[in-house]
């Protein structure tokens, strides 16, 4: 007769939340022998003090830990190496969480971006927009002439060193001698990556303000540009740069891409 001490495979089931199944592939392959087996009918009964090896096993498991490690931290019967080994485990699980925060930022920042450029094109013809503070991390093109294949993958470049990605980009066109010519690619990036990159030339800021802003397709920037200038002119305004920003819309239609002029004005003298 199997006294109080000893457990039923199914109490310890219930106990430890343990599936009955784990239990019996555990006994096994020899990770956890039960501590008493009845020789007529073959039941297996554990003792208390297995639970704790049981508590190990269910940890490690919720770490993602092998089977065969658990095996080895069991075979190598040494406290002093189990609480090395979880401490190291603690710290590979805390730099994992830390992956998923910034994936959980990540998947909001990309949200937020699909939802303003949606909003921005809700505007027809041109608008004022109120737009708070920016950060570029930007990359100058060669004599004025744009390769944007070499100019977004220098910055691509740039952006694996950077904590998030905003998925914002575009173009800037400056105004030298009354001639307009694109003078950089730009991303933009966050506040916390400004101050990571505060000494970095390429690291500019667009202040918080009035914009004025003006949609357009990909196949129309360049008329819409001409019509900006022609604007410009009729309403006695200057500025000495203008921002295209490529909106994140309809993202998995290639055919169907728009962007944004943006234009910080300060009126003619």
């Amino acid at each position: 007769m199997v006294n109080k001490r000893y457990f039923s495979i199914g109490e310890v089931s219930k106990l430890k939340d343990v599936t009955i199944k784990a239990l019996r592939y555990y006994h096994d392959i020899g990770l956890l022998t039960p501590a008493y087996i009845n020789p007529e009918n073959g039941y297996r009964y554990y003792t208390i003090n297995q639970f704790f090896y049981l508590d190990i096993i269910k940890i490690c498991r919720q770490g993602n830990v092998s089977i065969s490690e658990i095996k080895d931290l069991f075979t190598n019967s040494d406290t002093n190496y189990l609480k090395f080994y979880l401490e190291q485990k603690n710290e590979e699980i805390q730099m994992e969480i830390k992956k998923l925060i910034q994936f959980s930022k990540q998947i909001e920042i990309l949200k937020k971006a699909i939802h303003t450029s949606e909003d921005d094109l809700m505007n027809k013809g041109f608008n004022m927009q109120t737009f708070e503070e920016r950060y570029l991390f930007s990359s100058p093109t060669q004599g004025g002439v744009l390769d944007e294949m070499q100019s977004f993958d220098k910055l691509d470049e740039e952006l694996e060193r950077f904590i998030m990605n905003t998925f914002q980009y575009g173009l800037i066109y400056s105004r030298h001698n009354d001639i307009w010519a694109i003078s950089d690619a730009f991303r933009i990036i966050t506040a916390d990556d400004s101050i990571m990159l505060k000494d970095n030339p390429s690291v500019s800021k667009l202040p918080k303000g009035d914009y004025l802003t003006v949609n357009c397709t990909r196949e129309t920037e360049i008329e819409t540009f001409q019509l900006i200038k022609e604007y410009l002119v009729k309403k006695s305004l200057s500025c000495d740069k203008i921002y295209l920003f490529y909106l994140v819309t309809d993202v998995f239609n290639q055919n169907n891409h728009f962007s944004q002029f943006q234009i910080s004005l300060k009126p003619t003298p």
